[in-house]
């Protein structure tokens, strides 16, 4: 029997006329939504920070969040806020992680809990294209991702396995194409079906 049910999902198609933008009534409710889940998740999750920042103090020397430089709307940079998983000075660009606990912070998603604070700030959005560490219109020939906030989770991440394909090249590729599908057809029920989704991933709770 399985745990997680197994989900159909649509391929890649585009629109004939992308609609990047939503309407202004959506765009208000987006952002309550997302104010409001922040508020939410960082006082729900206080005990679980807690923890984890007790526990990365103990597994080695560093800060407890680390700050990544990131693109959001307008190609405008910010700070993206994150549990530390890897040994305090090591390359980001690596990828590789200095401990089994920072393996599981990754794993399961809590090391993104500080961009809740991002989310507040409003730098991110809850959903939205994956953040990108390089202006996505200078290199990735999608200057209209640039147009909206980078989200804590995305479509990309729905229906790609982030973990295995993120850093290869193809999966970049994809992670693009996949983006550029969310953009030609956000809507807030859209990205309602997105959280939902999620929430049913198995690899929301490996």
């Amino acid at each position: 029997m399985l745990l997680f049910p197994k989900i159909d999902l649509p391929p890649i198609s585009r629109r004939s006329s992308a609609s990047i933008t939503m309407s202004p009534c959506q765009d208000i409710i987006k952002r309550g939504f997302d104010i409001v889940v922040a508020i939410a998740g960082l006082l729900l999750l206080s005990p679980l920070t807690l923890l984890i920042s007790l526990a990365l103090k103990n597994a080695s020397p560093g800060p407890i969040v680390c700050r990544h430089k990131r693109y959001g709307v307008n190609n405008e940079t910010f700070e993206l806020f994150e549990f530390r998983t890897t040994l305090a000075r090591q390359e980001e660009e690596t990828f590789t992680f200095a401990t089994r606990f920072g393996q599981l912070l990754r794993r399961s998603g809590m090391d993104k809990i500080p961009q809740l604070v991002n989310v507040l700030r409003g730098e991110m959005s809850i959903v939205g294209p994956h953040p990108f560490a390089t202006a996505p219109g200078m290199v990735f020939h999608l200057p209209e991702l640039h147009k909206v906030k980078p989200g804590l989770v995305s479509w990309a991440q729905v229906i790609d396995d982030l973990g295995e394909t993120a850093y290869s090249a193809n999966g970049l590729d994809r992670r693009i194409e996949y983006d550029r599908y969310y953009l030609e057809n956000r809507s807030f029920s859209f990205d309602m079906r997105i959280l939902f989704l999620t929430l049913l991933s198995q690899r929301t709770y490996l």
